[in-house]
């Protein structure tokens, strides 16, 4: 998570950039660790990268959750269908008149 957070500050060569960025990734990091309460919402909150470090050094040393390992850490939900509106597609030819100019201009 630190080397992360680091990479992240190099990248936007801003540390409070890169923190406040980090934080989503919390939970993902954390998923099949004990982490109390304060310390998670405390680690979403995170202004720095000695912050993190500081957080990180108060949990305990645990093993790494292998059965969760294997699970997918992402949005695992099957592909959705698109759903256009009625008739959409019904006459591909309806816009190919605009030019670039019309829709930039403001009315």
């Amino acid at each position: 998570m630190v080397r992360h957070g680091e990479l992240l500050g190099d990248y936007f060569e801003d540390e409070f950039r890169a923190a406040r960025d980090l934080r989503k990734h919390m939970a993902w990091y954390l998923k099949g660790f004990r982490v109390g309460g304060e310390i998670r919402a405390a680690l979403a909150m995170i202004e720095n990268i000695e912050q993190l470090r500081n957080l990180l050094g108060e949990i305990e040393q645990q093993p790494y959750p292998v059965a969760l390992g294997e699970q997918p850490r992402g949005r695992s939900s099957s592909i959705r269908t698109i759903a256009l509106p009625d008739k959409w597609l019904d006459d591909p030819d309806e816009y190919a008149h605009i030019e670039v100019e019309d829709l930039v201009s403001g009315g």
